[in-house]
């Protein structure tokens, strides 16, 4: 009975993982575009996958302390020692589909990630070359270090 309940759980989570790896594909292409809008649009989608796969998450941890105790070790291999054969293959064969799963949405949220620190890198580029240069306020002897606000950047510049 137990075990049933698990494989449908299981299902949905490699069902909300699937759904949450095509969002983050989505959002690669959103980012190589620029496309703030739908970016915007995609993380909103993605909260809704986050909680729902932490609802799942939620009953699965319940059905596992159920076949294993709580005593005992936790695990989806605890589970599977515990069932029968048809329910045994079937938990291992969703165990490898998410482990999959699981690591082709790490590997692109990576890419992601660096696509993001690109994109901020050519701003500050940017910005760097559009700012004029802090020039110097105040009197210094030659061999003093510069004030940590001399080298920071301001977008407000006024003149008394």
């Amino acid at each position: 009975m137990y075990a049933k309940k698990l494989i449908k759980l299981l299902e949905k989570h490699v069902k909300l993982h699937k759904g949450l790896l095509e969002l983050a594909k989505k959002k690669t292409e959103a980012l190589k575009k620029g496309d703030m809008e739908a970016l915007s649009e995609m993380m909103k989608e993605e909260q809704t996958y986050i909680a729902a796969i932490n609802q799942v998450e939620r009953e699965r941890i319940r059905v596992v302390e159920a076949m294993v105790g709580k005593e005992d070790e936790r695990t989806l291999t605890a589970c599977m020692e515990r069932v029968d054969e048809p329910e045994r293959s079937a938990l291992e064969r969703l165990r490898d589909n998410l482990a999959a799963v699981v690591a082709e949405l790490k590997n692109v949220n990576e890419l992601n990630q660096q696509l993001l620190q690109q994109s901020l890198q050519f701003v500050n580029m940017t910005l760097d070359m559009i700012m004029p240069q802090p020039k110097e306020v105040n009197y210094r002897k030659p061999n003093m270090a510069p004030s940590s606000y001399e080298g920071s950047r301001s977008l407000f510049d006024s003149k008394a």
